[in-house]
C-alpha cells in the first residue's frame, strides 16, 4: 500500500505559504535593504553576518558561496556553534559580555553592514552583538521572528532584537520555529527558520546584484568552481577579499 505521505506534503505546503507571505508582506524592506548593500559594495565595504546555534549556518551561507557576495564576512565562532558543543553553545550565547571581542577580530569599520540572524530575538550575545556594531556605527539589520520575540523572555539584556537595530525584518514564522502539529501528541515538528532565513538572504543578495548591474561593470559575485571561467573570477575576488576576510 502505497503512503499518504501526509509529513511531507505538511512541511512543504506550510513552509511555501510562508516564504510567500514572507516576500508579500516585506518586498519594500528587502528592497530597501538591497539598496543598502548596493551601496556598500560601491564604497568598497564589508557586509558582516552573525548567528549563534543554528542562525550560524546563515552566516556560512553568506561567506565563499557559489552565487554570493565577495564582500561578505561571517562573523563566526566554534564556541557559540552546534557542531563541538551543543549545550555549550546553548549556554554561551545566553551569557553576557562576548560580543565586543568576537567583533573587534574584525575590526569593523562605521560605514559597513552588520545581519544579525536571531530566530528568537532576546539571547544575550545576538543582543550585544548588534549593540556593540551599532556603537562603532555599523548599519545593524536584525532578521528574526517578531511572534517568537514578542513571547519569548528577556534576557540579562534587557532588549529584544527588534529595539537595538537600525532595519529590522520578521520571517514570520510561528513560536517557537518549528511549523507542524504531531497529530496525537503536544509537540510540533519541522524547523522553518533556516529556509527563511536562507530565503531572505538570497533575495537581498540576487536583489543587490541587480541594483549593481546597471551601476558597475565588475559584480563581486564568486562562481561555482566547476563552471567556464569561475576560476578566474574567484581569484580576481580572492586577492581583493583574502586580505580584509580571515576566514578566506
Amino acid at each position: 500500500m502505497e503512503e499518504s505521505c501526509a509529513g511531507i506534503q505538511a512541511y512543504f505546503n506550510t513552509v511555501q505559504a510562508l516564504q510567500t507571505e514572507l516576500i508579500a508582506k516585506q518586498t519594500s524592506q528587502l528592497a530597501l535593504i538591497a539598496g543598502l548593500m548596493a551601496e556598500t559594495i560601491r564604497q568598497n565595504r564589508r557586509i558582516f553576518i552573525f548567528g549563534t546555534g543554528h542562525s550560524h549556518m546563515i552566516a556560512e551561507e553568506g561567506h565563499y558561496r557559489a552565487g554570493g557576495l565577495a564582500n561578505v564576512v561571517p562573523i563566526l565562532s566554534p564556541a557559540v556553534m552546534v557542531h563541538e558543543s551543543a549545550q555549550l553553545s546553548s549556554k554561551l550565547e545566553r551569557t553576557p559580555g562576548l560580543a565586543a571581542t568576537l567583533l573587534e577580530r574584525y575590526s569593523p569599520l562605521s560605514d559597513e553592514i552588520l545581519f544579525v540572524f536571531s530566530s528568537s530575538g532576546v539571547n544575550a550575545l545576538p543582543i550585544e552583538m548588534a549593540i556593540s556594531a551599532r556603537e562603532r556605527g555599523l548599519c545593524v539589520i536584525g532578521v528574526t521572528n517578531s511572534a517568537y520575540c514578542r513571547m519569548a523572555p528577556l534576557s540579562c539584556v534587557g532588549k529584544r532584537l527588534s529595539e537595538v537595530v537600525d532595519h529590522l525584518i520578521d520571517t514570520g514564522g510561528p513560536p517557537g520555529d518549528s511549523i507542524v502539529s504531531v497529530p496525537g501528541t503536544p509537540w510540533m515538528v519541522g524547523p522553518a527558520s533556516t529556509i527563511l532565513f536562507s530565503t531572505i538572504w538570497n533575495c537581498l543578495v540576487t536583489e543587490t546584484v541587480f541594483r549593481l548591474q546597471a551601476s558597475q561593470n565588475e559584480l563581486p559575485i564568486y562562481q561555482s568552481s566547476n563552471m567556464p571561467g569561475a576560476v578566474e573570477q574567484n581569484q580576481k575576488l580572492l586577492r581583493i577579499w583574502s586580505k580584509r576576510n580571515p576566514h578566506l
